[in-house]
């Protein structure tokens, strides 16, 4: 475990077992909120005592400079410009950025419902100023966070396409991850800079 067996009386206990951070909360007005990278909640700014989830429209970037002489040799790790370690949950150290970053959030019901679904959509490719492009698909990420023996939000690749999903949420649940970026780095491509955008989205039913 990588928290105490409770934080507070509304929280489902855990047991010894390893598992991943998707922990139940008390059930109320019906609520959706997700933070990748940079976010705000409000008053506390700890959803376990009284935080609010606030709107932040900070739009952070991932990046990798790959030298010419490494072209097409290899996986190359990716930073971010994302400062957040720190779970806006409890507050507990979760994230080490640059090289990891916070994506998390709840799905709140007032009863019983169906599941919500985190997705993401990436354009086929990113490009640079000549239009030339890279696949989204050659870049990968692992999941992971500090104390978490198995993961959340799956391992995987980006799809270059709408919807893709990542993670099936029950009602009334709180749930968080810390993405490792890797660009494959298997082929060469043309020099420039090159930018593409990868969208989250929390949907509930």
């Amino acid at each position: 475990m990588r928290r105490p067996a409770w934080v507070f009386a509304a929280l489902a206990c855990w047991g010894p077992a390893a598992q991943a951070y998707l922990v139940t909360i008390t059930s109320g007005t019906r609520m959706i909120f997700l933070q990748v990278g940079t976010g705000s909640m409000g008053g506390t700014g700890r959803f376990t005592t009284g935080g609010t989830p606030q709107d932040n429209t900070a739009v952070n970037q991932v990046s990798v400079t790959v030298p010419a002489a490494a072209l097409g040799t290899g996986a190359q790790p990716m930073t971010s410009n994302s400062a957040v370690a720190v779970s806006p949950y409890d507050g507990f150290t979760f994230c080490t950025p640059p090289a990891q970053v916070y994506v998390g959030g709840l799905y709140r019901l007032p009863g019983a419902g169906a599941n919500a679904s985190l997705t993401v959509s990436t354009p086929a490719g990113l490009l640079n100023a000549a239009s030339d492009v890279i696949p989204f698909s050659t870049i990968s990420w692992t999941s992971s966070g500090i104390g978490d023996a198995t993961t959340t939000i799956p391992a995987g690749a980006f799809a270059g396409s709408a919807g893709q999903f990542l993670l099936s949420i029950p009602p009334s649940r709180w749930f968080e991850s810390c993405l490792t970026f890797t660009y494959s780095n298997a082929a060469g491509y043309a020099a420039g800079t090159f930018n593409g955008r990868a969208t989250y989205t929390l949907t509930a039913p």
